[in-house]
């Protein structure tokens, strides 16, 4: 047999097994996908485990529930947002955070876990996880508020809580709502409009600092 021959009658490579982060990448970037394309309750294992080009009982092996791959797959999504940025002004540290949660509310694998926001009902274990998640996520960012709150930029008797509700809630409808190629709102222009209510009244003959309004 010729040596052409040999070679073409080996059989193919064996694709190399993914192990570690990079099984974690691969598998939860697939599960964000599916999420987005299916919804959480037609997710299944069969689906992940082919798309991502593994066997089904490695998925098992690292995440033995449904509600555990989900879990996984949301937290990565969590931990991309900055809890606790510090530029030196609340008004910058807002942009850090919400210019990345806008960013991951027009990714349509990301989005797809704001979604699950939408979709929760009571009882439902996804909807309860999703909001545990976010209430956890929420008490993180408190800290800029507080700071800002000793700084003198906010008001003493400020709800951080309620700012950070209607800083979420306004730049997650916004991007959500979205119909094809229509422009939102500049976040710039939702930061201010939210801090404008809790600001303290500035002293006689002081200005307020100008701000950037290029920045995005």
């Amino acid at each position: 047999m010729r040596r052409r021959d040999k070679e073409e009658s080996k059989p193919p490579p064996r694709p190399k097994q993914l192990r570690g982060e990079d099984l974690e990448e691969k598998v939860l970037g697939v599960v964000l996908s599916e999420l987005d394309r299916v919804g959480h309750e037609k997710l299944a294992f069969e689906q992940v485990a082919a798309r991502a080009g593994v066997n089904k009982v490695t998925l098992y092996r690292h995440w033995p529930t449904k509600l555990e791959l989900i879990r996984a797959a949301v937290l990565r999504v969590a931990d991309e947002t900055p809890s606790q940025p510090d530029t030196g002004t609340l008004r910058g540290d807002l942009l850090e955070q919400f210019r990345v949660l806008r960013a991951q509310a027009r990714d349509p694998s990301r989005r797809a876990v704001f979604r699950l926001l939408f979709d929760a009902r009571p009882g439902d274990p996804i909807g309860e996880l999703v909001h545990e998640l976010r209430r956890e996520k929420d008490a993180q960012v408190m800290h800029i508020h507080e700071r800002a709150i000793e700084r003198g930029e906010l008001r003493p008797d400020t709800d951080p809580r309620l700012i950070h509700g209607l800083l979420f809630g306004s730049v997650l409808c916004l991007e959500m709502l979205r119909w094809g190629d229509e422009e939102s709102a500049p976040l710039e222009a939702i930061i201010d409009l939210v801090l404008s209510g809790a600001q303290p009244p500035a002293k006689a003959g002081q200005r307020r600092p100008a701000r950037d309004t290029h920045a995005r």
